[in-house]
């Protein structure tokens, strides 16, 4: 198991980016025997740990998921077409390293330097967390090669946010901004809740 430290940044970071891939093909939506079939509105990963909450609209593929790794699409893509939503079409993931408690979070200069990244953009913070806007490799055709990320601390993780669209989608304007940090504080408020009720 990876975890992270101050001391390891770069091998962390990159096993967040290979996280995605980790045991198939990644960014499809097929694969997966065992799985559920409907789209999910929350689950759990890393043995119960992080609960991922979805922001509004958006739904969690079940054929994605790893242990420390989901996909998440609007719900009427995922084959929920009576779920009426606004949101901007996009796909977003997130994917899970094991944190040291002193451990800081990975700046976005340490993820462009990992990840390929260019044109970083910080668009403020949230509580614990980091979100910004950058260049990069995409993982299907067809997608803006700007795209959000976001870094934050979740039930004893760093967890690693990535939202795509298409050019000139409003999933790589500020509304994509806004559908990571609400990824992130559902997320998080889910898996304090659980943590405490389990303690």
């Amino acid at each position: 198991m990876i975890t992270w430290t101050s001391k390891r940044p770069f091998a962390a970071l990159a096993m967040l980016t290979l996280s995605a891939c980790e045991g198939g093909q990644g960014f499809s939506f097929s694969g997966g025997t065992g799985a559920p079939d409907k789209p999910l509105r929350q689950t759990a990963l890393a043995g119960g740990a992080v609960q991922v909450v979805p922001p509004q609209g958006y739904c969690i593929d079940p054929k994605s998921l790893k242990r420390r790794f989901a996909l998440m699409a609007r719900c009427d893509a995922l084959g929920l077409p009576d779920v009426v939503t606004a949101a901007p079409r996009g796909i977003l993931t997130l994917a899970l390293i094991k944190a040291e408690a002193e451990a800081p979070l990975p700046t976005p200069q340490q993820v462009a330097e990992a990840t390929g990244l260019s044109q970083l953009q910080e668009a403020g913070s949230i509580e614990g967390a980091t979100i910004f806007v950058a260049q990069g490799p995409v993982p299907a055709e067809g997608m803006s090669p700007r795209h959000w990320r976001g870094m934050a601390r979740i039930g004893g993780h760093v967890a690693s946010v990535t939202l795509y669209g298409a050019p000139q989608s409003r999933a790589i304007s500020e509304e994509g901004r806004a559908l990571v940090a609400d990824l992130i504080q559902q997320s998080r408020s889910k898996s304090a809740q659980a943590a405490a009720a389990g303690s």
